[in-house]
């Protein structure tokens, strides 16, 4: 077991794990299968993107991998490649390699749609309050 003290925030009930450090990233074959919310963190400026999958973490950032590349390496759509917010940014400059993993959450009460949205909608509020990261939440799947 990890002898590092959880830092965590709750919402609802849910911890949410926000003990980021760096080099402390979760490789992808280790990440869960299931449902949750996740953190992508570019370390040089702290930037943080939060996101929530009703299906796979390690599927969702798989996919999210799989356009890092093709930012880094030119091939993606031109309509992601004119993109130039941050994220954007950071994959065309640098792949993949630039970010590390985290899982905020895989309670299995987050299968519930609306309940891992708000959760998300918390993580992003969370961030923007904050002064320690920056927030790279320009994409929502809630409206």
């Amino acid at each position: 077991m990890d002898e590092r003290t959880q830092l965590t925030v709750e919402h609802q009930g849910i911890l949410l794990d926000i003990n980021w450090n760096p080099g402390s990233g979760i490789p992808v074959t280790e990440l869960p299968t299931t449902y949750g919310i996740y953190a992508e963190i570019y370390w040089p400026t702290r930037g943080v993107r939060i996101g929530e999958t009703g299906r796979s973490i390690r599927g969702k950032i798989r996919h999210d991998i799989r356009w890092f590349r093709s930012m880094h390496n030119g091939t993606a759509p031109p309509s992601e490649l004119r993109r130039t917010i941050p994220i954007a940014m950071t994959a065309k400059e640098h792949g993949e390699e630039a970010f590390e993993f985290y899982v905020v959450s895989a309670d299995h009460r987050l299968s519930d749609k609306s309940l891992r949205q708000d959760c998300e909608r918390f993580m992003f509020a969370w961030l923007e309050e904050g002064a320690q990261y920056e927030s790279w939440n320009h994409q929502r799947s809630w409206h």
